[in-house]
């Protein structure tokens, strides 16, 4: 559920803000074959990247929690697994990507603290005693 919760997020978010830059460029009179090029490789400095790499954040730390949550027990451990298989599936779907070694290395290094940061406050919730 955390791997769904993660990837499924994102992907989903993805799909929203490629649709609303293209609309975006497109109002600007940006060819289609242009607009196509931009959402493939986005330049670190656009919305749609910065837009793209915060939700993706968010979904980590939300996949993060759910997994913890449900588990209910070595939330860190199987947030690690959970953190391998979000890079590793980052890294196999979006592997041809003309992204820098240094920036992929922060993007990947940044999914990995997400995820932990939402298992630890999954953690914290399950410790609560019941009210």
């Amino acid at each position: 559920m955390g791997v769904l919760t993660d990837f499924g997020g994102t992907f989903a978010l993805s799909i929203a803000l490629a649709f609303l830059y293209a609309m975006a460029l497109a109002a600007t009179g940006t060819p289609p074959e242009q607009i196509a090029e931009a959402i493939s490789s986005t330049a670190a400095d656009s919305w749609y990247f910065w837009a793209a790499t915060l939700g993706g954040g968010g979904f980590s730390v939300l996949g993060g929690y759910v997994c913890a949550r449900i588990a209910r027990q070595s939330e860190y451990t199987l947030g690690a697994i959970l953190a391998a298989i979000s890079v590793g599936l980052g890294l196999l779907i979006g592997g041809d990507s003309e992204r820098d070694v240094g920036m992929s290395i922060v993007l990947n290094a940044a999914t990995v603290a997400c995820v932990i940061l939402g298992a630890w406050i999954g953690k914290k919730r399950n410790r609560r005693p019941a009210a």
